[in-house]
């Protein structure tokens, strides 16, 4: 790593937001690949922000201070792939969009990746994690139509399917800028069942999905 350096934007995932089932709330994972990174003495700066999408980064880039010759990690795609879940409720015979389109997401990307090049960083794509569709949809519809937004995905599973379009967005834009990635994705399906790995929310790692992220991250960039 040049100059012991790392630089992130981001979203939960990369400031380890996981849901804690005996507290019965979103906590913090308190041994992320970063914070280990921080006490080996590696200078970490970090612009993740829960709920941030792609297009949101762009937006604080004038407010960024970036650290030449460092990796920059760049992760997202879960938020921008979200639908409004009230509107869908209330509208399920209607098409809905994502929160961030899948053309305003690879352009973010493309953004980005000027963005640390542009400032002596090195650009790396984090590819999105996989969902687990139906945790998500029982989490989504807790307060809301559940049948109603069960006649608009058809299916569970069409949750996945959404999200996963997104994760391909994001390797075909970081091919297309020539940019190494960090295969989130590829990291949590290789295991036996990622499931095992993901909050009751089915959008965030848990303990052990935050364990594998931090093990794979510190092979790299220590």
């Amino acid at each position: 790593m040049t100059d012991n350096q790392l630089f992130i934007f981001g979203d939960s995932i990369s400031c380890g937001v996981m849901y804690d089932e005996a507290a019965h709330r979103y906590t913090l994972c308190r041994n992320t690949y970063d914070r280990v990174l921080r006490t080996q003495g590696v200078a970490v700066k970090s612009y993740a922000k829960p709920g941030c999408t792609a297009a949101d980064a762009v937006r604080m880039l004038d407010k960024a201070e970036p650290l030449p010759g460092a990796p920059c990690v760049i992760e997202f795609g879960g938020n921008d792939s979200d639908l409004n879940w009230e509107e869908v409720a209330a509208q399920p015979d209607l098409p809905h969009e994502a929160k961030v389109s899948l053309s305003d997401f690879h352009d973010s990307l493309l953004r980005l990746i000027a963005y640390a090049r542009d400032n002596g960083m090195r650009p790396v794509v984090s590819i999105p994690l996989p969902v687990v569709p139906d945790r998500y949809f029982e989490w989504v519809s807790q307060k809301l139509d559940r049948d109603a937004i069960l006649h608009y995905l058809g299916s569970p599973e069409y949750i996945y399917r959404w999200q996963e379009r997104y994760a391909y967005v994001a390797l075909k834009t970081a091919n297309e800028a020539n940019c190494p990635i960090f295969d989130l994705r590829a990291l949590f399906l290789d295991q036996r069942d990622f499931r095992d790995m993901m909050s009751r929310d089915g959008i965030h790692p848990n303990e052990a999905g935050y364990a594998v992220i931090r093990e794979a991250a510190l092979k790299r960039w220590h």
